[in-house]
C-alpha cells in the first residue's frame, strides 16, 4: 500500500512538471503571439477621463465641450500602436460617426490622449473605443476592447495655467488665451488654407496650415506681427486656445433669442449680452452699436453681411470698452466694401471670408477650415 501511493505521489509530481514544460512549450516559441493566452500579460486600461466604469451601461455627464479624451494604462505601450489609424477612437453614438481627431501617447505617464479636431457637440452622446490593436512593449494586446460613453455639457473646460483659457464662460470678453495676438489664424484641421486674393494687411500674428500663395510670396502682403505655418510652436498652441475660445463662445448662455434670418441692422437698442440666431443671422444695412459691453452674437446657421455698409461703435461704447464676437454654426462671409468688427469665429469646420476691400478692426478672423481675404485691413483690439 505504501509502494502504491508513494508511486501515485510520483505520478502526481510527473503529471505537475510536465504540466509546467507544456505550458512553457505553449507559452515559448517564435511565434508573434508569445504569452498573449496569459490573462496576467495583456495590458488593461486602468482609468479614462471622462471616467468609466465596469457597468457597461455607465454614461459619464456634464463633459465639457473641448475636453480631450484620455486612457491610462497599466503598462508601457508600444506608441505606434496607439497611434495607429482606428485604434483610439471617438464617434458620435447615435450616428456611428468618427469624430476627426488626433492620437498622442505619453510614455512617462502611459497616457495615450484624442484631441478633437473641433469642440464637441452639446447634448450629444459620444463613444470612445481603444481597441485590442493596442500593444504593449512586449507585443501583448490588450484582451477586449475599452468602451466607454459620455455625455457632452454646454460647459467649458479650464486648460492649466500657461495652455489656454481659463475662464470662458463670462460675462466679460472671451478669452482668446494664446490666440489672443493673432488677426488670422486658420487650423487646425489638415490642409486649413489661408488664401490671399490680393493684398492684405494684418496688425497682428498670422497663423495657417497652408498658404496660398506660399508664405515666400506676398500672403498676406503686410503682416505687422510674425507670420507662423502649421509647425511653428506658436501656432500649435495658439490654434488649440483658439478651438477653446470657440467653445466659450458658443457655451454661453443665450440672454436674447431671435427667429431665423435675423438681421441685426433691423433690430431696436441692441443691448450687451449673448444674442442667439435660429437659423442664418446678417447684418443688412449699417449698424452702430452704443452701449459699452460684451456682444456675443450666435447663430445655427451662416453669417453674412451685404456689401458696403458700416459696423461701427457710437455713442458711449468705445475701441477699449466693448467688445464684439461672431459665433455661426457655418460659414462666415463679410460683403465687399465694409467697415465691419469684431472677432469672426465660426463654431465647426467651416470657412471665414472677407470681400474685397473690407476693414475689420477690433477683431479677428478665425476658422479651423479655410479663411479667403481680398485687399482687407484687419486690426485686432
Amino acid at each position: 500500500m505504501k509502494r502504491f501511493k508513494a508511486r501515485q505521489a510520483c505520478l502526481a509530481l510527473i503529471m505537475l512538471i510536465s504540466g509546467v514544460f507544456f505550458i512553457a512549450a505553449c507559452g515559448g516559441g517564435g511565434g508573434g503571439d508569445t504569452g498573449h493566452w496569459l490573462p496576467s500579460n495583456s495590458p488593461t486600461v486602468i482609468s479614462t477621463d471622462p471616467p468609466s466604469t465596469a457597468d457597461p451601461f455607465y454614461i459619464a455627464t456634464n463633459v465639457c465641450v473641448n475636453k480631450l479624451v484620455t486612457a491610462t494604462f497599466s503598462k508601457a505601450m508600444l506608441a505606434s500602436s496607439i497611434t495607429a489609424p482606428g485604434t483610439f477612437t471617438v464617434k458620435e453614438t447615435l450616428t456611428g460617426i468618427n469624430v476627426p481627431g488626433s492620437v498622442t501617447y505619453d510614455a512617462t505617464t502611459r497616457t495615450a490622449t484624442f484631441t478633437p479636431a473641433a469642440i464637441l457637440t452639446v447634448g450629444l452622446d459620444y463613444t470612445a473605443t481603444i481597441t485590442t490593436a493596442a500593444k504593449d512593449e512586449e507585443g501583448n494586446t490588450l484582451a477586449a476592447n475599452k468602451v466607454w460613453i459620455f455625455t457632452v455639457s454646454a460647459t467649458v473646460c479650464a486648460l492649466p495655467p500657461g495652455g489656454g483659457p481659463v475662464s470662458c464662460l463670462g460675462p466679460g470678453p472671451v478669452d482668446m488665451g494664446l490666440a489672443t495676438s493673432f488677426g488670422v489664424l486658420v487650423g487646425p484641421a489638415a490642409g486649413a488654407t489661408l488664401t490671399v486674393t490680393n493684398p492684405t494687411s494684418v496688425a497682428g500674428d498670422v497663423g495657417a496650415a497652408s498658404y496660398v500663395p506660399a508664405i515666400g510670396t506676398p500672403s498676406p502682403s503686410t503682416v505687422i506681427g510674425t507670420r507662423y505655418t502649421g509647425v511653428d510652436a506658436p501656432f500649435v498652441a495658439a490654434k488649440a486656445d483658439m478651438l477653446t475660445a470657440i467653445g466659450c463662445a458658443s457655451a454661453r448662455a443665450c440672454d436674447f433669442s431671435y427667429a431665423a434670418a435675423t438681421d441685426f441692422a433691423t433690430v431696436v437698442g441692441l443691448a450687451p449680452g449673448v444674442h442667439c440666431v435660429t437659423g442664418a443671422m446678417s447684418v443688412g444695412s449699417n449698424l452702430t452699436i452704443s452701449t459699452p459691453g460684451v456682444y456675443i452674437f450666435k447663430s445655427t446657421g451662416n453669417l453674412t453681411s451685404a456689401n458696403t455698409i458700416n459696423l461701427t461703435l457710437g455713442g458711449t461704447a468705445n475701441a477699449t470698452n466693448t467688445s464684439i464676437f461672431w459665433v455661426p454654426t457655418g460659414s462666415a462671409s463679410i460683403g465687399t466694401n465694409n467697415a465691419f468688427l469684431g472677432t469672426i469665429m465660426p463654431d465647426a469646420s467651416a470657412a471665414s471670408t472677407l470681400g474685397a476691400n473690407t476693414t475689420l478692426l477690433g477683431g479677428r478672423v478665425f476658422s479651423n477650415s479655410a479663411v479667403t481675404l481680398d485687399t482687407n485691413i484687419i486690426a485686432i483690439p
